[in-house]
């Protein structure tokens, strides 16, 4: 039996069930934007979302738990973008321009989301810090899918060698750095140029910023 129902196999309870968890996901996700994680109050989120706060606790036991179930969302959606990116046509370099491209878009389309998810984790409370762990621990899920297809070219010998997680590593900020600031300098990035610095920055990963010169 799949662990993972679809739509079909699901009774209507269970439908509207998980419409109602995801119409308050949403609503809070809205708020956390604009508020920040404290700012937001649980009657806030319920008059957004349109339920009666004791509704909420049908699906979620506090505010904690609903900005811990919008981490795991935006965690699934890293692994399914590596996924599919990573199983995409083309060569390394066109597979992880695509990677790059639809992390940027994530980031633009959720900037505000992830400021607010970043902030509250980096909070510094101590009873944070087992969670944090395994947020990380989760992420890597997607560094390691992207680096297989390092990997894969560490053994051809098409690349140099070195721990393909380090090399995702660099991609990702290179792409968080950028769309970042482009976003807080004028608040939009727009298609075009999402991608050419996908392009960009993957050709400064694979190939530097020294301009070489063939002879003869």
């Amino acid at each position: 039996m799949s662990e993972n129902p679809t739509q079909e196999t699901l009774s209507r309870k269970e439908r509207e069930k998980r419409a109602r968890q995801q119409d308050i996901l949403k609503a809070a996700r809205e708020l956390f934007a604009a508020k920040g994680f404290r700012d937001t109050t649980l009657d806030e989120i319920a008059q957004k979302a349109e339920f009666g706060k004791g509704t909420l606790y049908n699906y979620f036991a506090s505010k904690e738990d609903i900005f811990h179930a919008i981490i795991d969302q935006a965690i699934e959606n890293s692994i399914a973008t590596a996924r599919e990116c990573s199983a995409g046509p083309g060569d390394l370099r066109t597979r992880l321009t695509a990677y790059a491209r639809a992390s940027m878009l994530y980031i633009r389309d959720n900037g505000e989301l992830l400021h607010a998810i970043f902030l509250e984790l980096h909070g510094g409370r101590k009873s944070d810090t087992s969670r944090l762990k395994e947020i990380v621990r989760r992420s890597r899920t997607a560094t390691d899918i992207v680096g297989a297809l390092i990997q894969k070219e560490m053994e051809a010998g098409t690349i140099r060698q070195g721990d393909p997680a380090d090399f995702i590593t660099m991609l990702d900020d290179m792409i968080r750095g950028f769309a970042s600031k482009r976003i807080f300098l004028h608040g939009e990035l727009g298609p075009d140029e999402v991608d050419r610095q996908a392009s960009l920055i993957v050709s400064v990963l694979l190939d530097g910023i020294t301009v070489r010169h063939s002879k003869g």
